[in-house]
């Protein structure tokens, strides 16, 4: 697993690379203008609706997905927060199904609705013949689900500057990335060294499985503050048996499969996004585990009492977004 995110982190540098020819080219004498639908039914031409004069970010998604679907789009989900009022007024991002024969409106608003997708986030279906037009003209040529690269493309249509970005990279890169196709965009000063920080507010911590959570889990789930994609995680290693978690970490698809009650329950909480197979290895899985027993005992320990008033965790529903794991009586997608 851990080579396996090293080699999507060494892609995501390729991301600056052009995906096509002459920037010049790059204009509505390239991009289709076929009709293309959103999740609210509104139909929508490619070039003169979503592209013309706007900074985009289009990627390619199965709404049905049991692999890296989910992930990706809620890591996007996580960019999208960052980006903040920008999207839908600055930054448009559009996820387009590579289903639509399957993806119909609806399913694609269920989909938006379980990753929080703000106003300016468009989840576009169509007929195969659109579809299929324009996400050969996007690069993404796959013949089946397991052949969809997880990488996007990145534009500003007004300059014509077009580039392929990584959702599996750095997400705080990917998000400095789009940014930058806006000519008025300056990177803000960097922060200060670890250097500069006085000792005495150095903290060493156990992080044994914490970069794995990070990049693998934390866009869906928290641990102690509340739903996002998936279930908030606290306390899933004193709810759950450790042969059953290690077990659904490894392949949640086969638990499914075989009705583990569990899992059904943990599928049918959050049924528009499924908990994807990560291929963890043993390693992985307790490393994890690992992580969660730490946290959920860091969560249970006296807390100073702050000045300001508490934060209040009990409205969090807001989905940070994939990897899930229904680890609780709802999705543990337990990355």
């Amino acid at each position: 697993m851990r080579r396996h995110l090293l080699a999507l982190a060494c892609a995501a540098t390729l991301s600056a690379t052009a995906i096509g020819p002459a920037q010049a080219e790059w204009d509505e004498s390239y991009f289709p203008n076929v009709e293309l639908v959103n999740q609210d039914g509104v139909p929508l031409r490619f070039w003169d609706d979503l592209l013309r004069d706007k900074i985009v970010v289009v990627n390619f998604v199965y709404t049905d997905c049991p692999d890296i679907c989910g992930l990706s789009t809620a890591r996007m989900a996580q960019v999208a927060d960052w980006l903040g009022e920008r999207i839908g007024k600055d930054i448009f991002v559009y996820s387009i199904s590579l289903d639509p024969e399957t993806d119909t409106p609806q399913r694609l608003r269920d989909y938006a609705d379980a990753f929080d997708a703000p106003d300016g986030w468009m989840f576009l279906t169509g007929s195969p013949e659109n579809v299929d037009i324009v996400r050969f003209k996007m690069g993404e040529r796959s013949e089946s689900l397991s052949q969809h690269r997880s990488d996007m493309v990145i534009g500003n249509a007004a300059t014509g500057e077009w580039r392929r970005a990584s959702l599996m990279g750095s997400l705080v890169v990917l998000t400095e990335e789009i940014l930058s196709l806006d000519p008025a965009w300056s990177r803000p000063p960097a922060i200060a060294s670890m250097a500069a920080i006085p000792p005495g507010q150095l903290v060493i911590k156990d992080t044994l499985g914490e970069g794995l959570f990070l990049g693998a889990c934390a866009a869906c789930h928290t641990v102690g503050e509340g739903i996002r994609v998936g279930p908030d995680l606290s306390g899933v290693t004193l709810r759950r048996d450790r042969e059953w978690l290690k077990a659904y970490l490894m392949d949640p698809a086969r638990m499914l499969a075989r009705k583990d009650p569990v899992a059904v329950e943990l599928d049918s909480a959050f049924p528009a996004v499924r908990m994807p197979n990560l291929q963890l290895n043993d390693t992985d899985v307790e490393d994890l585990i690992h992580y969660l027993t730490v946290q959920t005992e860091l969560l249970g320990q006296p807390q100073e009492v702050a000045e300001a008033s508490p934060h209040d965790h009990a409205g969090h529903s807001g989905h940070d977004h994939s990897g899930h794991t229904h680890a609780d009586g709802q999705h543990d997608h337990s990355h």
